[in-house]
Protein backbone atom coordinates (compact mmCIF):
# COMPACT_ATOMS: atom_id res chain seq x y z
CA UNK A 1 0.00 0.00 0.00
CA UNK A 2 1.48 3.58 -0.52
CA UNK A 3 2.16 5.41 1.65
CA UNK A 4 0.09 8.01 3.06
CA UNK A 5 1.05 11.64 3.37
CA UNK A 6 -1.29 13.93 4.39
CA UNK A 7 -2.39 17.04 6.66
CA UNK A 8 -6.13 17.33 7.11
CA UNK A 9 -8.23 19.16 9.43
CA UNK A 10 -10.77 18.55 11.72
CA UNK A 11 -14.27 19.95 10.63
CA UNK A 12 -15.67 20.30 14.02
CA UNK A 13 -12.50 22.07 15.84
CA UNK A 14 -10.70 23.15 13.11
CA UNK A 15 -7.38 21.85 14.45
CA UNK A 16 -4.85 20.51 11.39
CA UNK A 17 -3.34 16.86 12.38
CA UNK A 18 -0.10 14.85 9.76
CA UNK A 19 -0.91 11.25 8.63
CA UNK A 20 2.35 10.32 7.50
CA UNK A 21 1.93 6.22 7.55
CA UNK A 22 5.81 6.15 5.84
CA UNK A 23 7.60 6.41 9.38
CA UNK A 24 6.38 2.94 10.57
CA UNK A 25 9.31 1.81 9.30
CA UNK A 26 11.35 3.71 12.24
CA UNK A 27 12.38 0.34 14.34
CA UNK A 28 11.04 1.72 17.49
CA UNK A 29 7.28 2.44 16.17
CA UNK A 30 4.75 0.81 18.74
CA UNK A 31 7.33 -1.15 20.84
CA UNK A 32 6.03 -1.71 24.32
CA UNK A 33 7.83 -0.99 27.36
CA UNK A 34 8.23 -4.00 29.88
CA UNK A 35 6.95 -3.23 33.02
CA UNK A 36 7.00 -5.25 36.49
CA UNK A 37 3.44 -7.03 37.23
CA UNK A 38 1.27 -4.94 39.95
CA UNK A 39 0.33 -7.84 42.74
CA UNK A 40 -3.04 -7.82 43.48
CA UNK A 41 -1.98 -7.78 47.07
CA UNK A 42 -0.72 -4.12 46.62
CA UNK A 43 -3.70 -2.88 45.14
CA UNK A 44 -5.88 -0.13 47.03
CA UNK A 45 -8.65 -0.74 45.33
CA UNK A 46 -8.71 -4.20 46.74
CA UNK A 47 -9.39 -3.29 49.78
CA UNK A 48 -11.56 0.03 49.05
CA UNK A 49 -14.07 -2.40 47.90
CA UNK A 50 -16.79 -3.07 50.21
CA UNK A 51 -19.07 -5.58 49.03
CA UNK A 52 -18.00 -8.65 46.52
CA UNK A 53 -21.88 -9.07 45.21
CA UNK A 54 -21.23 -5.54 43.32
CA UNK A 55 -19.88 -5.16 40.24
CA UNK A 56 -19.31 -1.81 40.10
CA UNK A 57 -17.89 0.98 43.14
CA UNK A 58 -17.71 4.46 43.45
CA UNK A 59 -16.07 7.24 46.36
CA UNK A 60 -14.27 10.25 45.84
CA UNK A 61 -10.56 10.44 44.78
CA UNK A 62 -8.32 9.63 47.63
CA UNK A 63 -5.75 11.92 46.26
CA UNK A 64 -7.49 14.61 43.60
CA UNK A 65 -6.33 17.28 41.51
CA UNK A 66 -9.13 19.62 42.37
CA UNK A 67 -10.56 20.60 45.90
CA UNK A 68 -13.91 19.51 47.07
CA UNK A 69 -15.85 22.41 47.51
CA UNK A 70 -19.74 23.93 47.38
CA UNK A 71 -18.19 27.35 47.33
CA UNK A 72 -18.08 28.66 44.00
CA UNK A 73 -14.60 30.54 43.22
CA UNK A 74 -14.66 34.10 41.76
CA UNK A 75 -12.61 34.93 39.01
CA UNK A 76 -9.60 36.78 40.35
CA UNK A 77 -6.81 39.09 38.66
CA UNK A 78 -2.92 38.14 39.25
CA UNK A 79 -1.65 41.10 37.60
CA UNK A 80 -2.28 40.58 33.48
CA UNK A 81 -3.27 37.12 34.38
CA UNK A 82 -6.75 35.46 35.75
CA UNK A 83 -7.21 32.63 38.24
CA UNK A 84 -9.66 30.60 40.03
CA UNK A 85 -9.38 27.88 42.99
CA UNK A 86 -8.98 24.65 42.05
CA UNK A 87 -12.48 23.45 43.29
CA UNK A 88 -14.04 20.62 41.75
CA UNK A 89 -15.34 16.58 42.51
CA UNK A 90 -13.21 14.01 41.41
CA UNK A 91 -14.57 10.20 41.93
CA UNK A 92 -13.31 6.97 41.10
CA UNK A 93 -15.73 4.10 39.11
CA UNK A 94 -13.97 0.87 40.41
CA UNK A 95 -15.09 -2.41 38.50
CA UNK A 96 -15.08 -5.54 40.93
CA UNK A 97 -12.22 -7.54 39.36
CA UNK A 98 -8.42 -6.81 39.40
CA UNK A 99 -7.49 -8.34 36.04
CA UNK A 100 -10.62 -7.97 33.68
CA UNK A 101 -10.70 -4.40 31.72
CA UNK A 102 -13.19 -3.86 29.40
CA UNK A 103 -11.86 -5.89 26.57
CA UNK A 104 -12.43 -8.87 29.59
CA UNK A 105 -15.63 -7.83 30.16
CA UNK A 106 -19.20 -9.13 29.04
CA UNK A 107 -21.82 -6.49 27.71
CA UNK A 108 -23.84 -6.40 30.84
CA UNK A 109 -20.86 -5.80 33.05
CA UNK A 110 -20.29 -2.75 30.80
CA UNK A 111 -23.84 -1.56 30.71
CA UNK A 112 -23.23 -1.80 34.98
CA UNK A 113 -20.15 0.85 34.31
CA UNK A 114 -22.59 3.12 32.29
CA UNK A 115 -25.25 2.99 34.77
CA UNK A 116 -22.56 4.34 37.45
CA UNK A 117 -21.11 6.95 34.79
CA UNK A 118 -24.43 8.33 34.70
CA UNK A 119 -25.54 8.28 37.94
CA UNK A 120 -22.87 9.80 39.29
CA UNK A 121 -23.17 12.62 36.45
CA UNK A 122 -26.72 13.54 37.19
CA UNK A 123 -25.67 13.81 40.87
CA UNK A 124 -22.52 16.04 40.21
CA UNK A 125 -24.96 18.02 37.59
CA UNK A 126 -26.73 19.55 40.56
CA UNK A 127 -23.51 21.34 42.27
CA UNK A 128 -23.62 25.06 42.24
CA UNK A 129 -19.99 25.50 40.84
CA UNK A 130 -19.85 22.31 38.01
CA UNK A 131 -19.39 23.86 34.87
CA UNK A 132 -18.27 20.55 33.43
CA UNK A 133 -18.18 16.83 33.91
CA UNK A 134 -15.55 14.62 32.10
CA UNK A 135 -15.32 11.04 32.35
CA UNK A 136 -12.27 9.21 31.84
CA UNK A 137 -10.93 6.27 31.37
CA UNK A 138 -6.76 5.44 31.78
CA UNK A 139 -5.63 1.79 30.56
CA UNK A 140 -2.02 1.49 31.59
CA UNK A 141 0.65 3.11 32.76
CA UNK A 142 1.42 5.27 29.40
CA UNK A 143 -2.07 6.37 29.59
CA UNK A 144 -1.56 7.50 33.80
CA UNK A 145 -2.69 4.76 35.13
CA UNK A 146 -1.08 4.64 38.24
CA UNK A 147 -3.24 1.57 39.70
CA UNK A 148 -3.59 -1.01 36.84
CA UNK A 149 -6.74 -2.46 38.30
CA UNK A 150 -9.37 -1.21 36.11
CA UNK A 151 -11.25 2.05 36.81
CA UNK A 152 -12.37 5.13 35.52
CA UNK A 153 -13.22 8.50 36.76
CA UNK A 154 -15.39 11.42 37.26
CA UNK A 155 -14.21 15.06 37.30
CA UNK A 156 -16.56 17.94 38.01
CA UNK A 157 -15.20 21.23 37.29
CA UNK A 158 -16.00 25.28 37.22
CA UNK A 159 -14.62 25.76 33.88
CA UNK A 160 -15.21 24.25 30.13
CA UNK A 161 -11.75 22.18 29.49
CA UNK A 162 -10.13 23.99 26.36
CA UNK A 163 -10.52 20.94 23.63
CA UNK A 164 -13.75 20.62 24.98
CA UNK A 165 -14.84 24.60 24.17
CA UNK A 166 -13.81 24.00 20.91
CA UNK A 167 -15.54 20.94 20.17
CA UNK A 168 -18.71 23.05 21.50
CA UNK A 169 -17.75 26.02 19.46
CA UNK A 170 -17.15 24.47 15.96
CA UNK A 171 -20.28 22.50 16.22
CA UNK A 172 -22.16 25.56 16.92
CA UNK A 173 -20.58 27.50 14.26
CA UNK A 174 -21.42 24.71 11.77
CA UNK A 175 -24.80 24.61 12.79
CA UNK A 176 -25.45 28.28 12.14
CA UNK A 177 -23.94 28.45 8.49
CA UNK A 178 -25.95 24.95 7.90
CA UNK A 179 -28.68 24.10 10.16
CA UNK A 180 -27.03 20.72 11.07
CA UNK A 181 -25.50 18.90 13.38
CA UNK A 182 -21.75 18.81 12.26
CA UNK A 183 -21.16 15.51 13.37
CA UNK A 184 -24.77 13.89 12.15
CA UNK A 185 -23.56 15.21 8.62
CA UNK A 186 -19.75 13.15 9.28
CA UNK A 187 -21.98 10.02 10.39
CA UNK A 188 -23.88 10.00 7.00
CA UNK A 189 -20.58 10.54 4.79
CA UNK A 190 -19.19 7.86 6.43
CA UNK A 191 -21.68 5.77 6.70
CA UNK A 192 -22.45 5.94 2.87
CA UNK A 193 -18.97 5.63 2.25
CA UNK A 194 -17.43 2.82 4.23
CA UNK A 195 -14.05 3.47 4.40
CA UNK A 196 -13.92 4.39 7.91
CA UNK A 197 -16.72 2.66 9.14
CA UNK A 198 -15.99 0.22 11.67
CA UNK A 199 -18.91 -1.35 13.53
CA UNK A 200 -22.51 -0.72 13.77
CA UNK A 201 -25.57 -1.45 15.23
CA UNK A 202 -28.80 -0.41 15.96
CA UNK A 203 -28.07 2.67 17.66
CA UNK A 204 -24.40 3.00 17.37
CA UNK A 205 -21.43 3.88 14.89
CA UNK A 206 -18.00 2.86 15.66
CA UNK A 207 -15.26 5.03 13.13
CA UNK A 208 -11.79 5.66 12.71
CA UNK A 209 -12.04 9.66 12.82
CA UNK A 210 -10.74 11.56 9.21
CA UNK A 211 -8.29 13.37 10.91
CA UNK A 212 -7.62 11.45 13.63
CA UNK A 213 -5.36 13.03 16.57
CA UNK A 214 -3.58 9.51 17.24
CA UNK A 215 -2.82 6.04 15.83
CA UNK A 216 -5.81 3.76 15.74
CA UNK A 217 -8.12 6.43 17.13
CA UNK A 218 -11.74 5.22 17.40
CA UNK A 219 -14.94 7.30 18.16
CA UNK A 220 -18.12 6.05 18.79
CA UNK A 221 -20.99 8.00 18.52
CA UNK A 222 -24.92 7.51 18.48
CA UNK A 223 -26.60 6.70 15.23
CA UNK A 224 -29.50 9.02 15.84
CA UNK A 225 -29.15 13.16 17.26
CA UNK A 226 -28.58 13.54 21.29
CA UNK A 227 -26.97 16.23 22.92
CA UNK A 228 -26.37 14.87 26.10
CA UNK A 229 -24.62 11.03 27.11
CA UNK A 230 -26.43 11.86 30.98
CA UNK A 231 -30.40 10.89 29.53
CA UNK A 232 -29.57 7.36 27.31
CA UNK A 233 -31.99 4.72 28.26
CA UNK A 234 -31.38 1.04 28.92
CA UNK A 235 -31.99 0.35 25.47
CA UNK A 236 -28.82 2.97 24.26
CA UNK A 237 -27.11 1.30 27.46
CA UNK A 238 -27.03 -1.80 25.91
CA UNK A 239 -26.35 -1.08 22.25
CA UNK A 240 -23.63 1.47 23.58
CA UNK A 241 -22.43 -1.64 25.72
CA UNK A 242 -22.21 -3.59 22.17
CA UNK A 243 -20.30 -1.59 20.59
CA UNK A 244 -17.40 -0.51 23.53
CA UNK A 245 -17.30 -4.72 23.71
CA UNK A 246 -16.96 -5.31 19.93
CA UNK A 247 -14.09 -2.43 19.76
CA UNK A 248 -12.12 -3.01 22.81
CA UNK A 249 -11.92 -6.92 22.21
CA UNK A 250 -10.53 -5.45 18.91
CA UNK A 251 -7.93 -3.42 20.18
CA UNK A 252 -7.04 -5.97 22.73
CA UNK A 253 -6.70 -8.57 20.29
CA UNK A 254 -5.02 -6.82 17.12
CA UNK A 255 -2.77 -4.25 18.99
CA UNK A 256 -1.86 -6.71 21.56
CA UNK A 257 -3.69 -5.14 24.46
CA UNK A 258 -2.02 -1.39 23.58
CA UNK A 259 -2.33 1.63 26.10
CA UNK A 260 -5.40 3.51 25.89
CA UNK A 261 -7.16 6.34 27.41
CA UNK A 262 -11.24 7.02 26.45
CA UNK A 263 -13.48 10.15 27.56
CA UNK A 264 -16.98 11.25 27.02
CA UNK A 265 -17.59 14.61 25.07
CA UNK A 266 -21.16 15.37 26.11
CA UNK A 267 -23.15 18.98 26.32
CA UNK A 268 -22.39 21.02 29.58
CA UNK A 269 -25.02 20.34 32.56
CA UNK A 270 -26.22 24.07 32.12
CA UNK A 271 -26.05 24.71 28.59
CA UNK A 272 -29.27 25.29 27.69
CA UNK A 273 -28.87 25.70 23.78
CA UNK A 274 -26.57 23.33 23.51
CA UNK A 275 -29.23 20.82 21.18
CA UNK A 276 -26.58 21.57 18.19
CA UNK A 277 -24.25 19.49 20.25
CA UNK A 278 -23.76 15.29 19.05
CA UNK A 279 -22.26 13.67 21.95
CA UNK A 280 -19.62 11.04 21.33
CA UNK A 281 -16.92 8.95 23.00
CA UNK A 282 -13.21 8.88 22.38
CA UNK A 283 -10.52 6.59 22.44
CA UNK A 284 -7.29 7.42 21.89
CA UNK A 285 -4.44 4.43 22.04
CA UNK A 286 -1.14 5.10 23.56
CA UNK A 287 1.21 3.71 20.28
CA UNK A 288 3.85 6.83 20.48
CA UNK A 289 5.69 9.37 22.50
CA UNK A 290 5.09 12.96 21.59
CA UNK A 291 8.16 14.96 20.08
CA UNK A 292 9.45 18.11 19.22
CA UNK A 293 6.56 19.03 16.13
CA UNK A 294 3.46 17.89 18.18
CA UNK A 295 4.68 19.62 21.45
CA UNK A 296 6.19 23.35 19.43
CA UNK A 297 3.55 23.07 16.64
CA UNK A 298 0.57 21.62 18.20
CA UNK A 299 0.37 19.49 14.94
CA UNK A 300 -0.69 15.67 15.94
CA UNK A 301 1.78 13.36 13.78
CA UNK A 302 -0.42 10.01 13.04
CA UNK A 303 1.30 6.86 11.87
CA UNK A 304 -1.53 5.05 10.52
CA UNK A 305 -3.98 6.21 8.37
CA UNK A 306 -7.59 5.85 9.56
CA UNK A 307 -8.13 3.83 6.50
CA UNK A 308 -6.03 1.51 7.28
CA UNK A 309 -7.27 1.23 11.40
CA UNK A 310 -11.17 0.73 10.31
CA UNK A 311 -10.03 -2.01 7.95
CA UNK A 312 -7.36 -3.48 10.50
CA UNK A 313 -10.46 -3.40 13.35
CA UNK A 314 -13.34 -4.73 10.86
CA UNK A 315 -11.13 -8.24 10.12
Amino acid sequence: MKPTIEFRKDIVSGDWVLISTDIQKKPVFFKRIKTKPFPKSRCPFETIQQSKDRWVHVFPNKYPVVARSNICPPLEKCGIHEKKIGVGFQEVVVTRSHERHFALMTRDEICLVLEAYQSRYQALASEPCVDYILIIHNHGSRAGATVPHPHSQVFAIPIIPPDVKRSLEGSHNYFRAHRRCVHCDILKDELKEKERTIYQNKRFVVLAPYASRVSYEVRIFPKFHESRFEVIDQAQRKDLSDAMSFVFQRIFKKNKNPDYNFFIHTAPPKERHAEHYHWHMEILPRAAIWGGLELGAGIDVVKISPEETAKLLRR
